[in-house]
C-alpha cells in the first residue's frame, strides 16, 4: 500500500538524536525498524540562512515477481531569515512559523486552511507531500516486534566532502546489518543510509536509503536559491478561509 500524506513532524530538540530529523550538525542515525517510516525533510528553526529550492522524493521497489514499482513526488520548499518554513505540493502547503508559534495547513484547491499552536522550545521537520511505500506500520510483518528478536550491527562512515547540486556538502553513510532470523530471513540483510549535508546553509541536500525489504528511497534538494523568499509565503492568503477544527488553536 502507498500512502500520500503531508505533515509536520515535531519533537523536542533534546530528543532529536533518536529519530531521522536532526538539527544542524547531525550524524545520521538509522533504525532498521523504521527507516521507511521517517522520510527526510528540512528541520528547523534555522535563522539567518534564507533559501528556496525544489524537493524531489523517489522510491523504487522490486516485487517478488520482478515487477518494478516507482513513485516520485516534487514539492517546493522555502525558509526565511527568521526560520519560518513552507513546503508546498500541487494540492496543499504546510507552513511553520516559530516566531508566532503557529503552523498552518493550506488546502490549495478549496482555498482553506487550519491553524495550529506550536509549543515553545520545539523544533520541527516539515515534510511536504511525502510518499511512504509499504503496508501500514501496525500491520507490517517486518516492523518492531520482529526486529526485537536480534540486535542489529551498525557502522558509520564519514565520506569525502563534495559538491552536491551546486552546494558544498559533507557526507556520511550508515550501514545496518540485520542478523539472520530477525524476521524469518535466511541471511543477513544490509541496510545503507547515505546523507549529504551543507554546514553553510544548514540543509539536508541529498539522502539515499537502500533497504532490501522496501526498496530504494531518495531525497534531493535541487534548484537551490540563496536569499529571502517572498514574506507572503509564510501566511495564509487573504482569500483563504479558516476552517478551524475544535482544539487546533
Amino acid at each position: 500500500m502507498t500512502k500520500f500524506v503531508l505533515c509536520i513532524v515535531t519533537g523536542a530538540i533534546g530528543l532529536y538524536g533518536q529519530n531521522s530529523f536532526q538539527p544542524p550538525g547531525w550524524v545520521p542515525n538509522v533504525s532498521h525498524t523504521s527507516s521507511m517510516w521517517q522520510p527526510d525533510g528540512q528541520s528547523g528553526p534555522v535563522t539567518g540562512r534564507p533559501f528556496s529550492g525544489t524537493e524531489i522524493r523517489h522510491t523504487t521497489q522490486v516485487l517478488a515477481d520482478g515487477t518494478h514499482v516507482e513513485h516520485s513526488d516534487t514539492s517546493q520548499f522555502y525558509r526565511d531569515a527568521f526560520g519560518r518554513m513552507r513546503s508546498e505540493s500541487s494540492k496543499r502547503a504546510q507552513i511553520y512559523d516559530p516566531v508566532a508559534g503557529v503552523s498552518y495547513t493550506l488546502e490549495l484547491a478549496p482555498k482553506t486552511y487550519e491553524k495550529t499552536t506550536v509549543k515553545g522550545g520545539y523544533s520541527m521537520a516539515v515534510v511536504g507531500s511525502l510518499i511512504v511505500s509499504g503496508g501500514d506500520h501496525e500491520d507490517n510483518p517486518h516492523s518492531a516486534p520482529d526486529a526485537r528478536k536480534a540486535p542489529a550491527a551498525t557502522n558509520g562512515q564519514v565520506l569525502e566532502s563534495q559538491m552536491v547540486n551546486g552546494i558544498f556538502c559533507r557526507g556520511t553513510r550508515v550501514t545496518t546489518v540485520i542478523p539472520t532470523g530477525t524476521f524469518g530471513n535466511d541471511r543477513d540483510v544490509k541496510v545503507t543510509n547515505e546523507r549529504w549535508y551543507s554546514d553553510d546553509l544548514k540543509v539536508l541536500v541529498k539522502s539515499v536509503n537502500n533497504d532490501p525489504r522496501f526498496g530504494i528511497s531518495t531525497y534531493e534538494l535541487t534548484n537551490i536559491v540563496q536569499g529571502p523568499p517572498d514574506p507572503a509565503l509564510f501566511m495564509p492568503p487573504t482569500n483563504f478561509t479558516n476552517v478551524q477544527r475544535h482544539g487546533n488553536e
